[in-house]
């Protein structure tokens, strides 16, 4: 019963994502005055269907695993004049457009989401509460009250930024904290973390604090003072996640993670059922919680991996539209659709791979 409610979890979430892309798509293309043919939630065969006034058509199908927003005109074809409201009638830029809404509607979900959570619970703070005196923080001149923006050289606006940057630390290797006092001096501090015996892992000794509500901020620091600082805190989060996914894809390329270390939607439904089970003892709300932050997640990651230039993803697209801007003239439709089909064949493999390890995983 637990794994059957994990996989309509996983449908929905991969539905409201993929549906929240395509909708992307179809906004941007009627306000670039392309016809849009059919608008589907999910995939299959048509449960429901109805034709707006305008001529399109909204379908609901029997599989809730995404949907499409087909426009008229999508494929150039060899010696065929374009018709004015067809896709590819209209000009590269208003057609990159099209193309890199669904991506930015996906970086718009992650965004509205966090911004309910840091509404609703707060954030992690980049504001320390406490200094242990005996870790090197502290003896290095870390203090209480005493905001992280920077470390190692890089710029600190979300605390799950230092977080990651720890997975990666080695035993012996120095940190390097830039942090703003109350006061607003900037101090940056050098040491090496410890090894905390009741824990088996290095640390630096300080603590940070949830920021609490949205009602809790404004009676701390007022309503403007308090609403900026989420509005602005949820895009660092959703920026984070961008980068968090850029990082990973580059790892993946460089070899230091292997194709191992991929998840597909069989694996996402195992990490969906173990949110479930490990939040569902806290309440109704704290699994919401769960699977709005696995939502953020995904949505981010697709938003980014669709952007990059590989054939069949929308960054494809963007890229093939460069060149004709750049060669003032469209690729020839032939040579565009066998790119498409060779790089929709090497993902489908891909797929499978994943797939593949997924299974492999659930039964180790």
């Amino acid at each position: 019963m637990n794994i059957v409610v994990s996989i309509v979890l996983t449908l929905l979430v991969f539905t409201l994502i993929v549906v929240i892309h395509e909708g992307g798509h179809f906004w941007m293309a009627r306000k670039m005055g392309v016809f849009v043919e059919e608008f589907a939630i999910g995939m299959g065969p048509a449960i429901y269907k109805r034709m707006t006034k305008k001529g399109m058509r909204f379908s609901i199908r029997a599989l809730p695993i995404g949907g499409f927003c087909q426009m008229k005109g999508e494929e150039q074809q060899e010696g065929v004049v374009p018709d004015e409201d067809s896709f590819t009638g209209k000009k590269p830029w208003q057609r990159a457009l099209i193309v890199f809404a669904g991506p930015f509607m996906n970086f718009v979900l992650a965004f509205v989401l966090l911004l309910i959570l840091n509404i609703a619970v707060g954030y992690i703070s980049r504001e320390v509460v406490v200094a242990e005196a005996d870790f090197p923080a502290a003896e290095a001149g870390l203090e209480e009250g005493d905001t992280i923006i920077g470390m190692n050289g890089e710029i600190v606006r979300s605390y799950s930024k230092v977080t990651l940057l720890m997975m990666f630390y080695e035993p012996g290797d120095e940190v390097t904290l830039k942090v703003r006092t109350p006061e607003g001096e900037v101090k940056t501090l050098t040491f090496v973390p410890k090894l905390d015996e009741a824990s088996g892992r290095y640390r630096m000794g300080f603590s940070v604090t949830v920021s609490g509500s949205l009602k809790d901020q404004i009676e701390k620091s007022g309503f403007f003072p308090a609403v900026g600082s989420v509005i602005a805190q949820s895009f660092w989060d959703m920026l984070f996640q961008i980068e968090m996914t850029i990082r990973s894809f580059g790892m993946l390329l460089s070899g230091k993670v292997g194709l191992d270390g991929l998840t597909g939607p069989v694996g996402i439904v195992s990490v969906v059922n173990t949110t479930v089970q490990e939040s569902k003892s806290y309440g109704i709300m704290a699994v919401v919680q769960s699977m709005m932050d696995l939502t953020v997640l995904i949505s981010a990651n697709l938003g980014v991996l669709n952007l990059f230039p590989i054939p069949g993803l929308d960054g494809s697209r963007l890229l093939f539209l460069l060149i004709e801007k750049i060669r003032r003239k469209p690729m020839n439709p032939k040579v565009e659709n066998a790119i498409y089909l060779v790089g929709f064949v090497l993902l489908f493999g891909l797929m499978i791979v994943v797939a593949f390890n997924d299974i492999l995983r659930l039964f180790k």
